[in-house]
């Protein structure tokens, strides 16, 4: 079972696409003289790390929150004794939660045995126990690293309310809200079923259905930007949207809302409300690689993420009885300016960011002569790549990728000298493959010249084999 890190109790709410809309918001907030972030709600100091990436000094964030689980990181990050805190635990001493890794596995334990009722928590909490001093290690090495990013901002235990009250009307100041999405949220997150408690400061219980309308409501009167995120019912929004991700449930999507709606577009350099049609299947304004063409060294790769329902139209094309399943981070392939091929990438389930990003899948032009698959395979391994959709921290994150494929075989030749299988299971079927690679650092010009070359050795043994046949 996979360690679980500090990360993965609250970084998944924003995916790539809002991260990097609100880095390009926080670049030209910069420029214009802004010189300060406030996170409320900060959870696991998500909004924090894109200001850094966007230039932000750490010395110009200040961060706040009423969950235990932040106020650990928060005070471990600044060098600061837990002793105020005031935490105790069942089955831990008060010199232990003196540790900030120590407090957060604890945190992380006693969670667990609320929940422990169904086989996959029993299995968890099982694992906690038995690798207790493993998960601490690996705590520890995540509050390091965020210590080294963000070691010299601020962070209060503090109701999101009151902090912003404090800052709304300093003009060069921008919020960055990210409160619950269900009443309770904070409670019902992070409950171990009072085996665990501290020295908690008095908050108001966020309720999403009025506390968003009571945010602007203060907003409103403010000087202060805010960005604030909403997973609300369609055009049922607090704040004026400026950014839009359609059909993340039933009935919802997840709003980018502000107070300063013009000044907001204006520091993401015009960006709009992205308003795709999720349900058609669109093509791309370009044609796509003729079955016949010759690809060379010279031939120009180049790749852009792009919505969801353009690669639909392509794996719909391609795919005889296509089934099309939903990736996070959509990519097309174009070779001399021709649609050649499609892949998506899952960078996480449910909130935990994975190690070994996922190919989920791919698919090229039924070209003659010449194994596409494997030339997109190549560039959708490379970090060049990667760094174009993923946002720096989830780049960070990265050791590998992986992709796993249903065959009537136990090897998939066209994985062979591009990937490693690294497991093989038979049912009634066929096999479930998983293959995995390292991140390649090569650029689209070496990855193609390579390829190439691949390709021309494959032809040579192929033609061998055949002669020796005859």
């Amino acid at each position: 079972m996979a360690i679980q890190t500090p990360g993965a109790f609250f970084l998944g709410t924003l995916v790539p696409s809002e991260q990097k809309y609100i880095k390009n918001l926080l670049e030209e907030a910069i420029k214009q003289g802004y010189n300060r972030v406030i996170e409320p709600c900060c959870g696991a100091f998500a909004m924090s790390h894109v200001a850094i990436q966007a230039g932000f000094k750490p010395e110009q964030i200040e961060t706040s929150d009423v969950t235990m689980f932040s106020s650990i990181m928060g005070y471990a990050i600044m060098g600061k004794s837990l002793e105020d805190l005031q935490i105790e635990a069942t089955g831990f001493t008060k010199e232990e939660l003196l540790d900030p890794a120590t407090a957060l596995y604890a945190l992380m334990y006693l969670k667990t045995t609320v929940t422990a009722g169904s086989d996959f928590f029993y299995a968890m909490l099982k694992d906690l126990e038995l690798r207790k001093e493993e998960h601490i290690k690996h705590i520890n090495e995540q509050l390091q690293r965020a210590k080294t990013l963000l070691n010299g901002f601020s962070y209060r235990p503090l109701d999101m309310f009151d902090h912003i009250e404090e800052v709304m009307q300093d003009e060069k100041t921008i919020i960055i809200a990210n409160p619950p999405t269900y009443t309770a949220g904070f409670e019902k997150w992070y409950g171990t079923g009072d085996n665990m408690t501290w020295k908690e400061p008095e908050y108001r219980i966020f309720d999403p259905k009025t506390g968003l309308q009571d945010l602007f409501t203060v907003m409103n009167q403010s000087k202060a930007l805010i960005i604030c995120y909403e997973e609300n019912e369609i055009q049922k929004m607090a704040g004026k949207a400026i950014f839009t991700r359609y059909g993340v449930r039933k009935g919802f999507n997840v709003y980018l809302t502000t107070n300063q709606e013009e000044k907001a577009e204006e520091l993401a350099n015009g960006k709009m409300v992205v308003r795709p049609n999720e349900s058609k299947m669109m093509p791309l304004d370009c044609s796509t690689l003729p079955t016949d063409y010759e690809i060379t060294e010279n031939s120009k790769i180049e790749f852009m993420q792009v919505e969801p329902q353009y690669c639909q139209y392509y794996r719909s094309v391609w795919t005889h009885n296509f089934v099309g399943g939903q990736a996070q981070v959509n990519v097309v392939l174009l070779i001399d300016r021709f649609v050649a091929g499609v892949f998506g990438y899952q960078i996480a389930i449910g909130a935990k960011i994975l190690k070994d990003i996922l190919i989920m899948y791919g698919i090229t032009v039924p070209i003659k002569g010449i194994r596409l698959g494997r030339l997109l395979t190549m560039i959708a391994s490379n970090q060049e790549t990667l760094k174009a959709v993923l946002t720096d921290y989830q780049l960070s994150r990265l050791t590998g990728i992986s992709t796993t494929q249903l065959t009537k075989y136990p090897e998939s030749k066209e994985m062979r000298g591009i990937m490693k299988m690294v497991s093989k299971e038979k049912g009634k079927l066929g096999f479930k493959l998983v293959y995995r690679s390292d991140i390649q650092v090569r650029t689209k010009e070496e990855t193609l010249k390579l390829f190439l070359q691949k390709e021309e050795l494959w032809k040579k043994e192929r033609q061998k084999a055949k002669s020796q046949m005859e």
